[in-house]
């Protein structure tokens, strides 16, 4: 155990710890939750903050990494938000460190919590189903979860369990986590400080569990950026060790030989390549591997239907995020083919939405209708991502509907289950399924906003049917917005009030459009990195500073003509699209990138359009990069 650190007076505003000053460099952190900031993580150095003596740090590794077990917190500098979890007055860095296991009470309190063991397995099993399903293996993984890791433990299990722990907290409600003293994002900030920070430690399948655990955990709390890089660093290892070439179970790289009846090593391979395009796809990021061997028709035969779905599915999310030409609308309806194969492998009444009740308990039926309700999210995101760059193309090409009809389809079909499942405690744990949301609710409102100017421009449109549907949307749209502030109301869950804000602005404009409101766009270069909302003034002037892009300033006039109008910009080019009030009032990690990518995707259907000179929506928006 480390001795408690002796504390000393910091002069007004320092901030840095001892390894930044002493490199004279400055002290950041990746994300507001985090306790070790970036300098110190990548030298995997203690980060101690300039208000303990320096001379009694000790700078060098912890001489026997065995007894990472006993160590929870030490001096290493806390957040505010760190600090205001644990409550009390006396500055968490004086306090001495804290077991890392919960204590007895804790345990009574966690064994008696409404919260579903399936979330342990929620992107994490590395196992056929058949091999899981009807043995017993989620009824038994609550009391495996609470034994305690023998004395003489690896460090890879000890941090294996300390991430199980967190994840399985991370579904408790708010209520039962202030009656604990045990808190999850600590279990997990343990786990990486001390163990899958390092490469070494994690070379082995159980190291990679651990990384795709911690990455699960990030995506579960809505931060996904450092869920792509966690869960980048697993791929890295797994390719290192050989998984990706399907390497002899006996062959592979494994601390406990008994770890083989937990994890298949083809499985796990196939696994990391999903979570690794679903990221990707998320922020518009490349994937790591493009090959697809667990595809095979000999890998499919021996797979159950779900198995075969997902693995179909992952493939179309691959090409998808490999199609580098948006105009190759036969690439497109491969694509699409490919999902309806992999939907038709489901019965019709399996697409159902679930009952959310079914998600909450220990039994089977909640892991396999999580899996089930996750799948179907995943599916209408693949089909929406697929056709979103069709859906404003100004042109009035027949060739587009189908595309256009099927974006908005998905879309409302994310919006349906998200309402449904976002208003009960089955959703505490995964707010990832929120940025779900955002995307499908910006596709639809905007859908609606792109139909009812073309409604004005006197032809017939493919969309026209939506008149008659924009209440339904309307009302799927406030009730989404409804569920994301009661979320932000819960607690400090920053990423729903952001998206909240996002939302609410954006139905204002779709409301506004209905009424026959013309919004003036334009977008000026400008290059920061802070992200703004200057808010709506008296004058109905909205500004919003995209960090990397540019302030987008949206003016409402009071014409019936139009929905838009076209302005000029600084430099006097025209011809992208704009989605209103995009990325409102958050700062560069709220969103994650989701907003970038998004966007990204919209602006792909209108660059056909500006070279072909098509005019529409493209041509009465304005922005300049």
């Amino acid at each position: 155990m480390e001795p408690v650190l002796k504390r000393r007076k910091a002069r007004k505003g320092t901030q840095s710890c001892w390894e930044c000053k002493r490199r004279k460099t400055r002290c950041t952190f990746v994300s507001p939750r985090e306790s070790v900031c970036d300098g110190c993580k990548s030298r995997q150095t203690k980060c101690i903050g300039q208000d303990f003596y320096e001379e009694d740090i000790n700078t060098s590794a912890w001489a026997d990494v065995r007894s990472i077990p006993l160590v929870l917190c030490s001096a290493s500098r806390e957040t505010p938000l760190s600090r205001s979890i644990r409550g009390g007055g006396e500055d968490a860095r004086s306090l001495p460190p804290l077991d890392a296991w919960p204590s007895p009470e804790d345990l009574e309190i966690i064994m008696d919590m409404p919260t579903s063991a399936s979330v342990l397995f929620h992107g994490l099993i590395c196992m056929p189903y058949s091999d899981l399903i009807g043995k017993g293996v989620v009824a038994r993984s609550r009391q495996n979860l609470l034994q305690k890791y023998p004395p003489d433990a690896h460090p890879v299990e000890v941090a294996r369990r300390l991430l199980l722990l967190g994840t399985f907290l991370q579904g408790a409600t708010k209520e039962s986590i202030k009656r604990l003293n045990t808190k999850p994002h600590l279990l997990v900030e343990t786990a990486n400080r001390l163990v899958t920070s390092n490469d070494d430690l994690v070379s082995s399948l159980e190291g990679i569990e651990c990384l795709m655990m911690e990455a699960m955990f990030y995506n579960n709390a809505g931060n996904l950026r450092r869920a792509w890089i966690t869960h980048r660093r697993a791929v890295a290892i797994a390719q290192i060790i050989g998984l990706h070439r399907g390497s002899s179970p006996t062959r592979t790289k494994a601390i406990d030989i008994g770890v083989q009846d937990r994890i298949s090593p083809e499985h796990m391979w196939c696994r990391l390549v999903m979570t690794d395009r679903y990221l990707s796809l998320m922020l518009g990021l490349p994937q790591a591997s493009t090959e697809n061997p667990f595809c095979s028709p000999e890998a499919l035969a021996s797979c159950t239907p779900l198995e075969r779905m997902e693995r179909l599915e992952s493939t179309a999310g691959g090409r998808i995020l490999q199609r580098a030409n948006p105009r190759d609308l036969a690439e497109t309806l491969e694509v699409d083919k490919l999902l309806q194969d992999a939907a038709s492998l489901m019965p019709p009444q399996w697409w159902l939405i679930p009952q959310i009740s079914d998600l909450v308990g220990d039994g089977e039926k909640a892991l396999v209708e999580t899996l089930r309700l996750m799948s179907h999210f995943m599916h209408y995101y693949l089909l929406a991502q697929l056709h979103l760059p069709y859906l404003l193309n100004p042109s009035w090409h027949q060739k587009y509907d189908y595309s256009r009809i099927t974006a908005v389809n998905a879309s409302r079909e994310i919006l349906l289950r998200f309402v449904a499942f976002g208003g009960s405690e089955a959703s505490a744990y995964c707010r990832g399924i929120d940025f779900l949301a955002f995307i499908a609710s910006t596709v639809l409102a905007l859908a609606h906003i792109d139909a009812r100017r073309r409604r004005r421009a006197g032809a017939a449109y493919v969309l026209d049917f939506l008149a008659h549907q924009r209440q339904g949307d309307r009302g799927l749209l406030e009730r989404t917005l409804s569920c994301m502030e009661n979320i932000a109301r819960g607690g400090d869950d920053a990423l729903a009030g952001s998206l909240s804000d996002v939302l609410r602005e954006l139905l204002a404009v779709e409301a506004g459009t209905s009424k026959g409101a013309m919004y003036l766009a334009n977008v000026a270069s400008l290059e920061t990195a802070e992200l703004e909302l200057s808010g709506l003034d008296e004058s109905n002037l909205l500004k919003i500073h995209i960090p990397y892009f540019g302030t987008v300033t949206i003016e409402k006039e009071h014409s019936a003509n139009a929905d838009w109008q076209e302005v000029p910009t600084e430099s006097g080019d025209a011809g992208r699209m704009l989605v209103p009030a995009l990325t409102i009032e958050v700062d560069d990690w709220a969103l994650q990138g989701v907003d970038m990518a998004l966007l990204d995707n919209l602006m792909w259907g209108l660059a056909e359009s500006e070279e072909l000179g098509d005019q529409g929506l493209a041509g009465s928006l304005a922005t300049t990069p």
